[in-house]
């Protein structure tokens, strides 16, 4: 039994969800890539695929750790509904999707060798479908093993789930058992404020005057950042997107994805959408990126490799440390290449071009910093926390999201208000770069309110255009009709105030600002408790797609956070000219 001290270490980064998704055409060769460029990189690994152990070098400590495949072959080999060659094969995909992710030898054999040959044993094979028996052995087990049990078969069955019998019940049973304390256990997309400084930055790199190279380096960045925030996709699904992608229908423009139909083994299974809908200037944009690199010849993927300039006046561009192993396939665009490139982006562009610093505790930042780098797989979960926050029903974004049954989202729904705070991040920011860090650092930090130039502008001095001065309880109105817009004066174009006043009522905004804050968290709320009430209850016709009044219902309490957050913003714009312009005066 390994050691509850490493299980803790391992468990700080496992993730619930897995970056990729087994295929047959194309998992294996990839995971051939991966080990090889993995024993080109550490002289000790010895990971060739079709052996059945695999050793992978600790860095720095001069020995290994490994992973037996044997003992996962012996644990499955009673499960007549499982073919159990193709089953290793899994099992090896998944686990270099591990290594490609950057866990360290001691996490992946903790993973595979503990946690994962822990349940195929209580649940003999896939086989034992006593749930409640299950449920009380992995109860009982010590809180450490317990964690890696639950979060190893989770990232595992969102690898492959395509079983002849149906893993529903033992996603449903591990959700349920779970520790839920455990803050580690839950995936944590960067904060509001490092996403938006990606977007601000990626959107103005673009709209300048790109070169040819610059071009075709980073245009696989800005397509997986538009297209996988619209679309909820792994990293891998968008990597394997072909060539001939794009269609026309009925004068729309769409999508054709790299998803399979699925065969039903129960009346849960949801089929997945692989054609979808984009915006024409999206289609178009993909349009021109194949003209650009048609003339680097063949390429399966829609993204050319042998496109990608792999270095750039003498630097190079991939941020790897010694010899990249030759590409098995150098007419496919990978997740690995992909991982690379985005980190490359952020080293070239983000760090170097715009000055951002990379710092664990921003406010120890003199500029403008961010404290987590985005990861291929966090878009997809913006897209899912998007589709929740505009009140999609569960069926609805399973289909959008490739998900074959509704308990393979459970572990989304603890973002929604980071998607909320990501909203009114944007919309009270400035584009104008030059200017963001103050914005940033004020909008997230705890400043007190005071007066500045710009408030006393337009709400003191700023002529109103009439004569007319209705007083009010703070301030007076200049509207002669008073077609009041808003619920709230303070939020009001037409709304003035005194100088001498408006000393007076200072603590008025504060108390507005935190009341605001107080109703988005509630009507959040509101919207994820739907959302669970729909999960528990999948078989309850009222719950269903199917019914009208559940989908008016989801609209409506999404109707309540747009409204929210439109009260929120309308005040926080008050409270940034106070703020911000009044610092410049």
């Amino acid at each position: 039994m390994i050691e509850t001290t490493v299980l803790e270490k391992v468990l700080d980064t496992i993730n619930e969800y897995n970056e990729s998704h087994f295929n047959l055409e194309e998992s294996i060769e990839e995971a051939k890539e991966i080990l090889q460029f993995e024993m080109v990189s550490h002289e000790l690994s010895s990971c060739h695929y079709e052996k059945m152990k695999w050793f992978l070098e600790i860095p720095y400590e001069s020995r290994r750790e490994s992973i037996v495949f044997e003992d996962i072959k012996n644990a499955v080999q009673f499960n007549k509904s499982i073919r159990t060659d193709r089953f290793i094969d899994i099992v090896k995909c998944w686990a270099s999707t591990l290594i490609d992710e950057g866990h360290n030898p001691q996490r992946i054999s903790s993973i595979v060798n503990e946690g994962f040959l822990t349940f195929l044993n209580i649940s003999k094979g896939l086989t034992d479908t006593n749930y409640d028996d299950l449920a009380d052995e992995i109860v009982n087990m010590t809180d450490s093993m317990r964690r890696n049990v639950c979060i190893t078969m989770l990232n595992f069955f969102d690898y492959y789930n395509e079983f002849d019998f149906s893993v529903d019940e033992y996603v449903s049973i591990i959700h349920s058992v779970k520790p839920k304390s455990e803050k580690s256990i839950v995936r944590i997309i960067p904060p509001s404020k490092d996403i938006l400084i990606f977007s601000r930055i990626l959107e103005d790199f673009f709209s300048s005057n790109l070169s040819e190279i610059e071009y075709l380096k980073w245009f696989p960045v800005w397509l997986w950042w538009n297209l996988t925030n619209l679309i909820p996709m792994r990293p891998s699904e968008y990597c394997s997107i072909q060539r001939d992608c794009l269609f026309e229908r009925n004068g729309k423009f769409y999508i054709k994805l790299p998803r399979h139909k699925i065969k039903a083994v129960n009346a849960r299974r949801i089929q997945v959408l692989d054609e979808i809908s984009i915006p024409e200037h999206l289609y178009q944009e993909i349009v021109k990126y194949k003209c650009a690199t048609d003339r680097f010849g063949r390429t399966d993927t829609l993204i050319s490799y042998m496109s990608i300039p792999k270095t750039f006046k003498g630097q190079y561009w991939l941020p790897t440390e010694g010899t990249q192993a030759k590409r098995l396939n150098p007419y496919r665009f990978t997740n690995s290449i992909f991982r690379m490139e985005l980190k490359s982006f952020y080293k070239h562009v983000i760090f170097e071009k715009y000055n951002i610093t990379l710092n664990k505790n921003p406010l120890d930042s003199n500029g403008l910093s961010i404290s987590q780098q985005l990861k291929p797989g966090d878009t997809r979960h913006i897209a899912f926390v998007n589709l929740n926050r505009q009140g999609y029903h569960p069926v609805e974004i399973a289909r959008l999201g490739g998900h074959i049954s509704l308990e393979a989202q459970n572990h989304y729904f603890g973002h929604i208000q980071n998607y909320v705070d990501l909203e009114i991040l944007e919309l009270v920011s400035s584009i104008d770069l030059d200017s963001f860090s103050n914005k940033i650092d004020a909008t997230v930090g705890q400043q007190s309110t005071t007066i500045g130039t710009s408030f006393i502008e337009k709400f003191v001095l700023k002529p109103s255009g009439t004569n007319v001065k209705i007083m009010l309880k703070d301030g007076y109105c200049t509207d002669p009709m008073q077609n009041c817009m808003v619920e709230d004066c303070w939020e009001c174009d037409s709304w003035r105030i005194s100088r001498e006043e408006l000393s007076e009522k200072q603590h008025i905004l504060s108390t507005k600002l935190n009341a605001s804050k107080s109703e988005i968290h509630e009507v959040v709320e509101s919207l994820k408790t739907l959302y669970m009430s729909i999960y528990d209850s999948v078989t309850d016709d009222y719950y269903s797609s199917e019914n009208p009044e559940m989908r008016k219902e989801l609209i409506k309490r999404s109707k309540r956070i747009d409204n929210a957050i439109r009260r929120y913003i309308n005040l926080t714009s008050v409270k940034e000219r106070i703020e911000f312009v009044g610092n410049e005066g």
